[in-house]
């Protein structure tokens, strides 16, 4: 059976916290996923902001990074990477603390017997220094995935047309579908309230860094939203786009140009059974595509039915 490499899905850390369900698909090498209360269906996941309280917890022979990273709304993702993420660690030990990163990851979320607390992390797999304007544009794309699944949300069960507008793909309608069953009441408004706090503080060019507090694993819901909440997010929402369409075209040129790269990369160095994952990140490393990069082109190429995996992690010509 052909196995998929899951996409990297974009969400905000204080969603991500709260993601505490589990779902296991009947079906051979199912990843687990984290269901969150709004609906996004999570294993692997690209995420943003900036490094801190990073340290080796282990030994310099057997080290155990854990870190935190501060996402745009001044909410925390947790890394842990040790002996059976090497590639993780081994990128966690080459950074700083306080400089903005990109990190494609594994989702963890455990819950100790000896407590109801749920502790989610990420396992880096990927994760490198980047711009803060490269943060705040993966922070617009992630407040746009939210705010779909906000709609979603709004109009599952009641609004049928609404719901065909929102174009979910197969794998955001289960995750909404899941949510439901997980979580039979979820304030909606506390995710438009997020939402409109992180596009605030885009909007100013401004990203938090709170003081830092012991992690707990609670969700801490987001204030309530006011009356104009929604007309306000809608607002913010077409003045960032609005101002992100004036290179829309150019990048999605750049995007078109990557994706024929790559193809031609597999098309040339496959010898008969496809091309390793890491392989081909190394040879299109000189092409300026790095590794988040490749795993969206990847997914692309796949949807588009231009390429498969014979077997896990080799990519060939479709």
């Amino acid at each position: 059976m052909v196995q998929r490499r899951e996409p990297g899905v974009l969400v905000l850390a204080k969603e991500l916290s709260s993601a505490i369900e589990k779902h296991v698909e009947d079906r051979e090498y199912s990843p687990t996923y984290l269901i969150s209360e709004i609906g996004a269906k999570l294993s692997r996941v690209l995420i943003a902001g900036v490094l801190d309280q990073l340290e080796n917890r282990g030994t310099d022979e057997d080290p155990f990074y854990t870190a935190r990273v501060i996402d745009p709304n001044g909410d925390f993702y947790y890394l842990q990477a040790g002996q059976y993420n090497p590639e993780g660690a081994a990128a966690l030990s080459k950074l700083e603390a306080g400089v903005p990163v990109l990190c494609v990851g594994k989702v963890r979320a455990r819950t100790p017997e000896d407590s109801e607390r749920t502790y989610v992390s990420v396992q880096p797999e990927t994760i490198r220094a980047v711009s803060m304007d490269e943060v705040g544009h993966w922070a617009v794309r992630a407040c746009d995935k939210l705010n779909n699944r906000i709609n979603a949300n709004k109009a599952f069960g009641n609004n049928d047309e609404a719901l065909k507008k929102a174009n979910l793909t197969a794998r955001e309608m289960d995750g909404l579908e899941l949510s439901k069953q997980f979580y039979p009441t979820i304030a909606v408004e506390n995710y438009q309230a997020l939402l409109y706090d992180c596009l605030t503080r885009l909007a100013g060019g401004d990203v938090a860094t709170p003081e830092t507090t012991n992690f707990t694993g609670e969700f801490e819901p987001a204030k309530a939203t006011e009356p104009e909440v929604e007309t306000k997010v809608q607002e913010k929402a077409e003045e960032i786009k609005e101002e992100e369409s004036l290179d829309e075209e150019s990048e999605t040129t750049v995007s078109d140009d990557n994706e024929a790269k790559v193809l031609a990369l597999i098309k040339k160095m496959d010898e008969g059974d496809g091309i390793y994952y890491d392989d081909l990140g190394i040879a299109i490393s000189t092409e300026g595509v790095d590794g988040p990069m490749l795993d969206e082109i990847l997914d692309s190429l796949t949807d588009q039915g231009l390429i498969f995996q014979p077997r896990f992690n080799h990519y060939k010509e479709a």
